[in-house]
């Protein structure tokens, strides 16, 4: 895949980790969403010994990383 921002090839690779969220607002003590918050990507809780593996691609010159969301819990479009 070449990167939409600069045209480079793109590595892929996965993102290994916990819990993630991306949302409209920062958490600052928790990850769980709360009812009204809108999030495009939610991973729910791990532990420690099984992270997430979420598959992406990494651009090795602008360092932006692309992830494909359909796959995991969302509440956006909804």
């Amino acid at each position: 895949m070449k990167c939409p921002y600069c045209d480079v090839e793109m590595i892929q690779g996965y993102l290994n980790c916990g819990q993630a969220i991306w949302s409209e607002r920062k958490h600052k003590v928790s990850i769980l969403p709360n009812r009204r918050e809108r999030y495009a990507l939610y991973l729910g809780s791990l532990n420690w010994v099984s992270p997430n593996h979420v598959p992406s691609d990494c651009c090795p010159k602008c360092k932006r990383i692309i992830i494909d969301a359909g796959q995991y819990e969302t509440n956006i479009g909804k």
